[in-house]
């Protein structure tokens, strides 16, 4: 049986579509065509969490981040190196030399140095003045980031140069759409000219002598210093990876949880007495994070309603069969965070719209042991 979908235009198919608005696009096709939709001749949109969770836990062995018929395209990852970019034994071995830098001592660290970059940011802020959210928040995010990582902190016209080089790189690897290699579009040629100043500039971070100590730079003395040892372009995938989603995902995560909490002044009153009471105990670093369920509430459904990472790709490997459709091997397989967290569908036993913030949805707010919901209640 033909998997269904648009068949867009003779010669562009759906690309232009796709290209000009990909969340309506794609939410779109899986409200008139259903779960699984044909959206080019290699490429199928799979929608609904079961369809979601068979491919990407239960047959996760069936398909890989970037298969043959990918490579063949010219679909080429902008960092192919990377753990992220892995797949199977390979991705497992890059993990395990990585994980060491990733325990609670960083988590504390994190803590800590979140709250003081915080801190320094609502410093210049002052009554009914007008600032660029986007802007401060992202000179915090990249500043904390690359203390943590590379134990270096960006000044405020690096934060500049470096948001300008991450956004289309993101772009491009978010991207499920195959361009020929060949093909000279003006944001190819702009992302490589970035990719080449992010290899400068991690190149002089990973020959500072901070790359030695653990404790200074920790993520990144475990690249360098672990094992197996990493090839020379390693060192430069590694860490621009962890950078690029380090800083863009948590900037744009901060972002909308913000924007949500301005439009909702109930929600965003909790959260300041919320924050208040915890801060005024002796909690400290990821301990201080348990006081806060409301806010981790209010952050979740922020995830849900407005996803960092929308979208995900991976290339079946075998050819294998959802429902009554058989998808072939090569085919890339997308799936959209925001268009199963944005259908009504998966909202059918929540009294309140699917689409509107509630953040205690579901499984929002985490519950204290021994403390139960009433089924089907919903409080504020």
């Amino acid at each position: 049986m033909d998997i269904p979908g648009p068949a867009g235009d003779r010669v562009l198919g759906n690309l232009q579509e796709f290209s000009t608005d990909p969340l309506r696009f794609l939410t779109a096709c899986a409200k008139e065509y259903g779960d699984i939709v044909r959206i080019s001749p290699r490429n199928v949109l799979l929608a609904g969490p079961e369809h979601v969770e068979r491919m990407l836990v239960d047959r996760n062995a069936d398909f890989v981040k970037q298969g043959p018929e990918t490579r063949r395209a010219g679909r080429r990852q902008s960092l192919p190196l990377s753990t992220m970019s892995a797949d199977g034994e390979d991705w497992k071995a890059k993990r395990r030399r990585i994980q060491p830098a990733f325990g609670r001592e960083l988590s504390a660290t994190a803590a800590a140095a979140m709250r003081g970059q915080g801190e320094r940011m609502l410093e210049q802020w002052r009554p009914g003045q007008v600032r660029d959210l986007q802007q401060d928040v992202s000179v915090v995010t990249l500043r904390l980031v690359t203390a943590l990582m590379f134990g270096e902190e960006y000044t405020e016209s690096e934060v500049a140069e470096v948001a300008g080089m991450v956004v289309p790189i993101m772009e491009l690897s978010a991207s499920p759409v195959v361009l020929p290699e060949w093909l000279p579009t003006r944001r190819k040629l702009q992302i490589r000219r970035n990719l080449r100043r992010v290899e400068r500039t991690l190149a002089r971070v990973a020959a500072s002598g901070r790359a030695a100590d653990p404790e200074a730079a920790p993520v990144l003395h475990a690249l360098l210093h672990g094992t197996p040892t990493p090839a020379p372009a390693e060192v430069n995938d590694e860490p621009a990876t962890l950078l690029m989603a380090g800083y863009e995902i948590t900037n744009d995560a901060v972002v909308w949880a913000s924007v949500l909490l301005a439009r909702n002044p109930d929600a965003a009153e909790r959260v300041y007495r919320e924050s208040e009471k915890a801060l005024a105990g002796n909690a400290t670093g990821t301990a201080l994070l348990g006081e806060l369920p409301y806010t981790d509430a209010v952050l979740r459904e922020s995830l849900r309603l407005y996803s960092p990472v929308w979208m995900t790709s991976r290339d079946a490997r075998i050819d294998v069969k959802f429902s009554d459709y058989v998808i072939p091997a090569g085919t890339t397989v997308t799936v959209s965070q925001w268009v199963n967290h944005h259908d009504p569908r998966q909202g059918q036993a929540e009294p309140r719209p699917f689409g509107a913030f509630h953040p205690r949805r579901l499984r929002g707010e985490r519950r204290r042991p021994g403390r139960r919901r009433a089924p089907g209640r919903c409080d504020e």
